[in-house]
């Protein structure tokens, strides 16, 4: 029987509308992905949210990104072949990566969503310690 958050974790992560997807803890430790992040790229998201109004690009899963929004806690960002989101939540920041030539609506209100629903859930802590790789 798959536990709950396993199948949080698993629908999230294997979701249509993104190429690639992660979680990553407010310390820098991968929570849960479908593409893993390269060393060093989680400290610079987590960086780069610290002066989130002078962060002009982004580097993961060894693509370079340049952001081109930011609002509040949400960054937007692309390269050549795809779009970029990250989210700062309470618990962690979420990113989901979408081949360019897609829209960005539906994916940023999925992402918005998702998140909302992950700093809400109970069995979700700080900075989880498991990890998720589907």
């Amino acid at each position: 029987m798959i536990e709950r958050k396993d199948k949080f974790y698993r629908e999230f992560l294997e979701n249509n509308l993104f190429y690639a997807t992660f979680v990553i803890g407010h310390d820098g430790g991968s929570i849960a992905y479908n593409k893993s992040p390269q060393i060093g790229e989680s400290d610079a998201i987590i960086k780069g949210f610290k002066n989130i109004k002078k962060w002009k690009n982004l580097k993961i899963i060894g693509e370079e990104f340049l952001i081109y929004n930011v609002d509040n806690n949400k960054v937007y960002a692309h390269n050549e072949k795809h779009g970029c989101i990250l989210i700062k939540t309470n618990k962690a920041y979420i990113i989901g990566i979408y081949p360019k030539k897609q829209e960005v609506s539906p994916r940023s209100v999925y992402l918005e969503k998702f998140c909302k629903q992950y700093d809400e859930e109970d069995i979700i802590k700080i900075n989880e310690k498991e990890k998720y790789v589907f």
